[in-house]
């Protein structure tokens, strides 16, 4: 299966390639495990979403045949603003505002199709 944008996709499809759902359900799990008040719970949280957002490079290459660097850069960029709409190692340190987060989610969600286009 291949998740590389063509210049043939519409907007729905250009929207499913973009958000990396497999590494943003890892990334809910890793958080779901660490206790809010764990004492290194914010360095743990910091270290697992650098580790996940790294990693998507690679997932996209191999697993999912993805080539397009631009389609790698905002598909990271979709992950760095999941784990701020959800809190993640923000919330540890006092840097997560949830409206913003919500609102940032939606607005990147909504318009990342119209600004990813790949070359014919």
């Amino acid at each position: 299966m291949s998740r590389e944008i063509k210049h043939y996709n519409h907007y729905k499809d250009r929207l499913l390639k973009l958000i990396p759902t497999e590494i943003v359900a890892a990334y809910l799990v890793i958080d779901g495990l660490i206790p809010r008040d764990a004492m290194h719970g914010g360095v743990v949280s910091v270290v697992s979403s650098i580790i996940l957002l790294v990693l998507i490079p690679f997932y996209l290459k191999k697993a999912m045949k993805v080539h397009q660097p631009k389609q790698i850069l905002f598909t990271m960029i979709s992950f760095v603003v999941w784990v701020y709409s959800l809190g993640g190692p923000f919330s540890f340190y006092g840097l997560y505002i949830g409206y913003i987060g919500s609102v940032g989610l939606i607005l990147w969600t909504l318009l990342i199709p119209f600004f990813y286009k790949p070359a014919s």
